[in-house]
């Protein structure tokens, strides 16, 4: 049986309507564009003979809401067996960071037996700031009581020169959670190029 990897891919949120129609006024029609490859793509063929990867359908992610998107992952959930691994970046980090601490999983779930193996947070942020505003994804509380309970399963991963999500985030959540594991980069900005050994590594390890 092959491991199983649930990939979570972060996009933007909008505090209401107006600021989502605003973003949309100032949005290019650019059919000409490259897209470029990346990390995720490169993840599933990298994994692709020891693992299955699930990868989470987005309800909207151009207007990211938390409701919206705990509906989505829960559809997901009863298809794990043993033990799992989730891979959240950006927004969809802080997503399994609060799931999980407003939820804490037992053993059996939906009829079907699973563990957390292991939870990768890559460049999740951790409260709003100048450049991300999270709305309906901040916590209750930033004790994050039930995520301590097993932050020794939880690997985060931040650089220094992230454009998006501040470095700040990345030390809260060093402060919050001391018995996590955490990679520090100088120059992986928000993760959105193609190859990053390191989480491939952190997933087999």
């Amino acid at each position: 049986m092959k491991k199983q990897v649930v990939l979570v891919k972060g996009w933007e949120t909008k505090e209401n309507y107006k600021d989502f129609y605003d973003f949309l006024e100032n949005q290019d029609f650019e059919p000409y564009k490259e897209i470029k490859k990346r990390w995720n793509r490169n993840l599933w063929e990298t994994l692709w003979d020891d693992y299955e990867v699930l990868e989470v359908p987005i309800p909207n992610r151009y207007f990211a809401d938390y409701k919206a998107w705990e509906i989505m992952f829960e559809k997901v959930l009863p298809f794990l067996k043993w033990e799992v691994i989730f891979v959240g970046h950006s927004m969809w980090g802080i997503f399994l960071a609060k799931y999980f601490d407003e939820n804490p999983l037992t053993p059996l779930l939906g009829g079907i037996e699973f563990w957390i193996k292991k939870i990768i947070l890559i460049a999740p942020p951790f409260k709003d700031s100048e450049t991300e505003v999270i709305w309906s994804f901040n916590f209750k509380n930033n004790k994050l009581e039930n995520l301590k309970n097993i932050s020794e399963k939880i690997t985060i991963l931040g650089s220094k020169d992230d454009f998006v999500v501040p470095f700040e985030d990345f030390l809260d959540y060093k402060k919050t959670l001391p018995k996590a594991k955490f990679l520090e980069f100088e120059n992986y900005g928000h993760f959105l190029g193609e190859k990053y050994p390191e989480i491939i590594e952190e997933i087999k390890n």
